[in-house]
């Protein structure tokens, strides 16, 4: 017996001393970790021509429209984005905290849906930026909100002058609401470059504005103007808006695709 306990101590402490093997965590099915950004948003879409929408996306991806929600539909989107803080993939701060506003289009390409980065317009970061759309552009943002608590007027108008001509506004005012909150994942697609994309890991919270398929319409004011260069080429009429809605939060963790086309 005596015998039987020493051998048992014997390995016990065998393994006590035996080095740890480390667990390797298993990959992201998003990617490979790429940085972090929070922004508040608003959000526009709208409904072009899909000829129009269809010239904008890189071969081999073709126009799907929005299927369900406020903004079901609509085949092109237009963010206007206030960076608040960006971080790299190392967790340090990158960039400067700028207004910027991307055109995108909802698109799908065999069995895989992601949004097509049309153009970026901004300061110096932006251009070309990741996606290799960015075009230089002098964006001014002014934000007033009036009241209190959840009773609130907010206005805000968005310019965009781009240095190739392009001239976009937003003028919007609304009763401001309680915003619903969401956690989902996001792919882009570069549209000068179906090679380059990037995945989200997303939270927001967004409050619908105006939806008239949804029957909601919360907005006093909502104006949109757009000429000069692809904003010619994309509003060649007067913009059919589809939905607007107010992010008051957008925080996203920026993946690389470990596999690429």
């Amino acid at each position: 017996m005596g015998q039987k306990i020493a051998a048992s101590v014997l390995v016990l402490a065998c393994l006590a001393l035996a080095p740890a093997v480390a667990q390797t965590p298993p990959p992201d099915p998003l990617g490979t970790p790429a940085g972090f950004s929070q922004e508040i948003r608003t959000v526009v879409t709208f409904k072009i021509p899909d000829e129009v929408a269809q010239s904008l996306l890189p071969a081999g991806w073709t126009v799907s429209p929005i299927a369900q929600g406020p903004a079901k539909g609509a085949n092109l989107s237009a963010v206007f984005a206030e960076t608040l803080l960006g971080l790299g993939a190392d967790g340090k701060p990158v960039g400067a905290p700028e207004p910027f506003v991307v055109l995108s289009v909802p698109a799908k390409s065999g069995q895989e849906n992601a949004f097509g980065i049309v153009v970026v317009y901004g300061g110096a970061q932006a251009v070309p930026g990741y996606y290799r759309v960015g075009k230089p552009a002098r964006v001014s943002l002014a934000r007033s909100v009036q009241g209190q608590d959840l009773a609130k007027t907010v206005e805000e108008t968005w310019t965009v002058a781009g240095e190739g001509g392009e001239r976009l506004s937003l003028r919007l005012a609304y009763e401001a609401g309680q915003p619903n909150r969401g956690q989902f994942d996001s792919r882009n697609v570069s549209a000068a470059d179906p090679k380059v994309r990037r995945n989200y890991r997303i939270d927001q919270g967004s409050f619908v504005i105006r939806s008239p398929g949804s029957s909601i319409d919360r907005a006093k004011t909502v104006s949109v103007e757009a000429s000069g260069g692809v904003l010619g080429k994309i509003f060649s009429g007067p913009p059919e808006i589809v939905s607007v809605a107010a992010l008051p939060w957008y925080a996203r963790q920026m993946f690389v695709p470990t596999v690429t086309d």
